[in-house]
């Protein structure tokens, strides 16, 4: 009876943090800006033809491949097909993978860990700023942290029940979340590689057997798109930001990351910690430290690396996969959250359960909590100007921290010389049960925070509400980078208002005469917007990503002159990036059409051109 008790107060407690979670991610979804549309254009063209289907494209005719695999694009495809193109169709396959990824978590982390540990894991990545406001995007992310999380869940179930049929269902859907979001999608198989050694049952030679026959099922479901793809390149006409769809995968979507690649123009710090510090201090590191840093010390204490492996490896492949590349994007952080929420969880049951036979590592735990609550206070403290409660939590933060510090020094002394002062050696509930509430509290915060007060900038615009953090670089030194500029390239179609940009596009549509495009767009973002909103070839003339050109200059002169292009789309910022380009374009203009559509001159301007 008791047992039957705990299991349905297990599904209630699941029950309500599915409700929360849900309530966050698909709270106001179809509200505000749709932000850069570079992936929406390509998911609505998903199903326009089988060749729109198997080659996407941002553009209706094929005419320039996307720089990610399908898988994305068909699901998201399907709901605008159904939906219409909508900012509820664009969004809501991230906030539905987003659920079903807390629910995933635990269970996988239940089977592992312990009922408790499952569910607070999944009370932290319900609550956890980073996958809510990726889950509120339109974004590749939360679709490929569940298909990884689907993928843990049979190599779990695989090594758990000694079933090597699961090891190879988990080996196909790691290829599939490779399909979505290419080696991101890989970040967890080292873990899983690990966790099959420390589990095998099998003799050696049956073991490499099954290890082949998974690297085999997993190549080929990761590898048979691009295969067919190269194998008919003649159905294309680009690959964006690539040679052929072999460079796209390991030169732009690999190499690239970890070379000279850069653009946003972000005050990261650049080194290995960077996501820990600045910026994704207080929207991704407080759901890490303290939580998963005592999860760390109860997998040790109860002797369960073993089966933490996954977790930690996970984690452990996130800091050297994403620490070093030359592009600091909080989107690659994305994928780590099912890692750091089952630590926290572990490490927040742990505290609640073990709290009564904690003995000396008592008094070492509060000093890590301690600790903890003063790197919240940093983070904090680096938001402390924006509006909302967060210089008062900094403060909060201050004296937790110092609170705990003495906590844990008053039990150090009471164990060292019992009865000298009145404190208890083994802690109530109430302890270990507040400090589990503060650190989720403080996360559900910054994630309330960001729902209920999104950003009007560009960050908010496309779905990111991160909290304005102050940049740590010279304003003048981020103003004259090139890649700030190269970021702003990316981002200034967003901040276009979307009746200004309709009024205008409709105003083209009216008067384009017959032209071949129905504009030239300064770079790929621009040219998705507007492909998007007409579903009209477009013309892209510049890649904001790589600073090259993507039409040749005679090219441009030849369609100019023939009258195949009439309107050009650009941004100012474009004469810093390619003078001749913007100067030849300003100098055919006939009229500049900006200020009729109440289009922001210092972002995007519209010039009509003579041919």
């Amino acid at each position: 009876m008791a047992r039957l008790a705990g299991t349905h107060r297990a599904h209630i407690a699941l029950a309500a943090i599915i409700a929360l979670a849900s309530a966050m991610r698909l709270r106001d979804l179809g509200h505000g800006h749709p932000g850069l549309a570079i992936y929406s254009a390509i998911s609505k063209n998903a199903y326009t033809s089988f060749d729109n289907w198997l080659y996407p494209s941002i553009f209706v005719d094929g005419s320039f491949l996307a720089d990610k695999p399908p898988v994305f694009f068909w699901i998201q495809g399907a709901f605008i097909a159904i939906l219409g193109p909508t900012n509820i169709a664009f969004r809501l396959p991230a906030a539905l993978t987003g659920i079903a990824s807390v629910i995933l978590l635990y269970v996988i982390v239940r089977r592992l860990h312990g009922r408790r540990a499952g569910l607070a894991s999944a009370l932290v990545m319900a609550t956890m700023p980073m996958d809510v406001n990726f889950s509120r995007g339109v974004f590749l992310e939360p679709v490929t942290t569940v298909t990884m999380l689907l993928a843990a869940y049979f190599m779990v179930r695989a090594v758990q029940e000694r079933h090597e049929g699961f090891f190879y269902v988990a080996s196909a859907v790691v290829g599939l979340a490779f399909m979505v979001k290419l080696w991101q999608g890989l970040l967890p198989v080292p873990a899983f590689a690990l966790l099959a050694l420390l589990y095998r049952w099998t003799p050696w030679p049956r073991f490499v057997r099954t290890a082949a026959i998974c690297s085999a099922i997993a190549l080929v479901s990761a590898l048979w798109w691009p295969t067919l793809v190269w194998l008919t390149s003649g159905s294309y006409a680009a690959v964006m930001h690539a040679s052929s769809v072999w460079n796209m995968i390991f030169g732009w979507n690999l190499l690239q990351r970890f070379g000279d690649l850069e653009y946003g123009g972000t005050s990261y710090r650049q080194d290995v910690l960077w996501f820990v510090t600045g910026p994704l201090a207080v929207f991704f590191g407080i759901s890490l430290i303290p939580g998963a840093v005592i999860g760390v010390v109860a997998l040790v204490r109860r002797r369960a690396v073993t089966p933490g492996v996954l977790w930690l490896v996970w984690f452990a492949a996130g800091v050297v996969g994403f620490g070093w590349t030359s592009v600091k994007l909080a989107s690659y952080w994305a994928s780590v959250t099912p890692a750091v929420a089952a630590m926290s969880g572990i490490g927040l049951a742990f505290l609640i359960e073990e709290r009564a036979r904690l003995g000396r590592l008592w008094p070492i735990l509060l000093l890590i909590v301690a600790a903890g609550f003063g790197y919240y206070a940093y983070a904090f403290g680096l938001v402390r100007a924006a509006p909302g409660p967060f210089a008062t939590i900094e403060f909060v933060s201050v004296i937790l921290a110092l609170a705990l510090t003495v906590f844990a020094v008053a039990v150090i002394v009471q164990s060292a010389f019992p009865g000298l002062i009145g404190v208890r050696g083994k802690p109530s509930l109430i302890v270990p049960a507040a400090i589990a509430f503060v650190v989720i509290a403080m996360n559900a915060q910054v994630t309330i925070h960001n729902i209920q007060s999104p950003r009007t900038d560009t960050l908010g615009r496309i779905g990111f509400d991160m909290v304005t953090v102050p940049s740590s670089q010279p304003t003048g030194s981020i103003l004259l980078s090139r890649p700030r500029m190269r970021g702003s390239v990316i981002t200034s179609i967003v901040r276009v208002e979307v009746e200004s940009l309709d009024a205008a596009l409709e105003y083209v549509q009216q008067n384009r005469r017959g032209s071949r495009y129905l504009l030239a767009a300064d770079s790929y973002n621009t040219a998705a917007r507007v492909a998007l909103l007409t579903g009209e070839p477009v013309l892209p003339l510049y890649s904001e990503y790589q600073d090259v050109r993507v039409t040749e200059f005679d090219t441009l002169k030849e369609l100019v002159d023939a009258g195949d292009v009439r309107f050009v789309l650009i941004a100012p910022l474009m004469q810093y990036m390619d003078r001749e380009l913007f100067s030849y374009v300003t100098s055919r203009a006939l009229e500049d059409l900006t200020s009729r559509f109440g289009l922001p001159r210092d972002e995007m301007r519209l010039l009509r051109i003579a041919r």
